[in-house]
């Protein structure tokens, strides 16, 4: 999407300990005293608790097969640094997952097994020195835009008479594979003329995900049908926007085997250069496939707005049997989305 990133967000919660601010004195400004704390920065130091969330924003074409997460593991002291070496042993923390879960209504968990390559929970912080780093190895190539794998650790033991951090004793990192189109919207339908069944209309506020797919594409489904569960005919959570249909008085419905799939210039520049059926085109069952709109004013239409993030595209659904619509289309579309908030 026009640029994946993946964003690995460390989330540390916690007061500062190293040095003295608006939340009052920390241990290590009492002389003689030095406490181990996990850091944001190799430093330790922080102005607010809200500066210790960083982010590392990659597109989805840089994961790897073995790719390393470092967190820094800081000495924080009133006497400096010590003159020989510090063993830190950290944990694996799943409850602090079950309470960040809880507390933000999500669903993370931590990375699967299949996915550690290297995790040494001793951590050595060199004589002379305040930070030492704990890396995390893991294969990222295979992990999907809705995948939600999070890494949580906390410090378990160091040699005395150091003592722990008393509210900066652990970390989240959050891996998240998005590009930059990816994002939670409002859908207001600018149209719809279904040419076989006229009944068919579009609905006129509906939400929307776009979702990664590569750098440059994503798929649009309807929020409300993937959150609750709803499939398309395979089974997976990915459904086309739906529409109105005024024979049956319902809105429960889409086109089987049609979802749209956004493709937006690889250079950046926001143009939807071209849509397509996710599940083939056409698909192999009622022979769908979608296609830009051939029209030259709604083709330039179709794009990404980087000042709002808002999207706009006009495009066709074909199908295998109905061949009576503009440009031999079964429907046209076009979609008006407005931004609303990024993806969790």
């Amino acid at each position: 999407m026009k640029k994946y990133f993946i964003y690995i967000s460390l989330l540390t919660i916690t007061l500062q300990s190293c040095l003295k601010d608006k939340f009052g004195t920390s241990m290590s400004d009492i002389p003689g005293t030095n406490i181990v704390e996990l850091a944001p920065m190799d430093d330790g130091a922080t102005s607010s608790t809200d500066s210790r969330v960083k982010t590392l924003k990659r597109l989805p074409s840089t994961l790897k097969a073995v790719d390393t997460i470092t967190i820094p593991v800081y000495l924080a002291g009133s006497t400096g640094t010590l003159n020989q070496d510090v063993t830190v042993t950290l944990a694996r923390d799943i409850s602090a997952i079950t309470k960040y879960n809880l507390a933000q209504g999500t669903d993370w968990t931590f990375f699967p097994e299949n996915t550690v390559i290297s995790e040494n929970l001793k951590v050595t912080i060199p004589a002379g020195k305040n930070v030492g780093y704990f890396t995390l190895i893991v294969n990222t190539k295979e992990v999907k835009s809705d995948d939600k794998y999070m890494a949580a650790y906390r410090i378990a033991e160091v040699p005395k008479p150091l003592s722990i951090s008393t509210d900066r004793f652990y970390v989240y990192y959050k891996l998240i594979v998005k590009n930059k189109y990816d994002g939670f919207y409002s859908l207001r339908g600018g149209g719809m003329t279904d040419y076989q069944f006229r009944e068919n209309t579009v609905i006129s506020s509906t939400t929307v995900d776009l979702v990664t797919i590569d750098d440059s594409t994503c798929l649009m489904r309807d929020a409300y049908m993937f959150k609750n569960g709803y499939t398309d005919p395979n089974n997976k959570p990915l459904n086309a926007h739906l529409y109105w249909s005024s024979a049956t008085n319902t809105w429960s419905n889409w086109y089987d085997y049609f979802c749209p799939v956004l493709h937006f210039d690889p250079s950046g520049n926001g143009k939807i250069i071209r849509v397509t059926n996710y599940f083939g085109q056409p698909e192999a069952v009622l022979g769908r496939s979608a296609a830009l709109s051939p029209n030259p004013t709604e083709a330039a239409a179709s794009a990404w707005d980087p000042a709002t993030r808002n999207v706009k595209v006009y495009y066709l659904m074909y199908d295998g049997t109905f061949k009576g619509g503009w440009q031999g289309c079964k429907t046209w579309f076009y979609d008006n989305l407005t931004f609303l908030n990024d993806r969790p």
